[in-house]
């Protein structure tokens, strides 16, 4: 939501600034300094289709856009009030004295929201790299310890076999042993 706020609002700010007067005697939608007013919603809609055209539509239609300029007025967001507010000065006086193709560039050339685009997608391309580089790590470490239990578990085999075969060998080992015959030279007398 709020990149499609950034979006739409950021790429359309023109400087100027709309009179309170005017707006104080319409339906007011929000109080403030200035309020928000019918009037206000309805042409910065004509202004937010007539530059953004269908690209409107994708992003949530008109009734979006109004509550969210709705939002900002009841939140307080000051940035964004002067930034509509300029919008609409701009619409309400300049617009008129355009000629059709200066409507027509200025429709179909926005660099201030390809540019807000761009940086947009780049934030979210890092954010979406640095989330796949977590769960790696993640993954990783998941991995590693994995490897650290069966390598101790292994080991714990090993250490209990190796106590095994020496019980077993000496439960085998003959008790007695063998002695010298000095008759025969050998040692072949076995002693229990």
């Amino acid at each position: 939501m709020r990149t499609l706020r950034n979006l739409i609002l950021s790429a359309l700010v023109v400087p100027a600034f709309c009179s309170t007067g005017q707006a104080a005697e319409k339906k007011v939608v929000v109080a403030g300094d200035p309020p928000l007013t019918q009037e206000m919603l309805d042409d910065y809609g004509k202004f937010a289709e007539w530059r953004l055209g269908p690209a409107l539509a994708r992003m949530g239609g008109a009734e979006r856009l109004v509550q969210m300029i709705i939002n900002d007025w009841k939140n307080g967001d000051k940035a964004r009030q002067k930034g509509i507010l300029a919008e609409l000065r701009w619409w309400r006086e300049d617009f008129p004295k355009l000629n059709k193709a200066e409507r027509e560039r200025l429709a179909g050339n926005n660099p201030d929201a390809d540019a807000e685009r761009a940086r947009q997608a780049a934030l979210e391309a890092e954010a979406i790299q640095r989330l796949q580089v977590q769960i790696h790590m993640l993954q990783l470490q998941q991995w590693s310890n994995a490897t650290q239990q069966q390598i101790v578990a292994l080991s714990n085999l090993q250490a209990k076999h190796h106590e095994t075969m020496m019980i077993i060998i000496n439960n085998m080992r003959p008790t007695g042993h063998y002695e010298y015959n000095p008759a025969t030279g050998r040692y072949d007398r076995y002693r229990p």
